[in-house]
């Protein structure tokens, strides 16, 4: 079975997660994923202390990294679900 582009994509994923095989790819990804849910635990707790600060910057600042630590995640998620589906195939 030939490389689809999509499984190019997982390769170069597999690649820079420093693995071989789907199964290790999907648990690399869930241990980033975690570890994303963990940094956006943190920054729910100093938002919740800045939400009162003289300057809304401050924990306007713990929104967008949040927004954007849930997007990471969706995306890592998105390849995740790739792997699942062995679409990296054989080259």
């Amino acid at each position: 079975m030939a490389v689809t582009p999509k499984g190019r994509l997982l390769v170069a994923w597999a690649k820079a997660l420093g693995v071989d095989n789907d199964l290790d790819a999907i648990v690399e990804l869930h241990r980033l994923m975690n570890q994303l849910d963990d940094a956006r635990s943190v920054l729910q707790k100093a938002n919740r202390l800045l939400v009162n600060a003289p300057d809304p910057d401050a924990a306007r600042g713990c929104v967008l990294a949040m927004g954007s630590l849930e997007r990471a995640g969706a995306d890592l998620l998105t390849v995740e679900r790739r792997f699942h589906k062995h679409e990296r195939g054989r080259g």
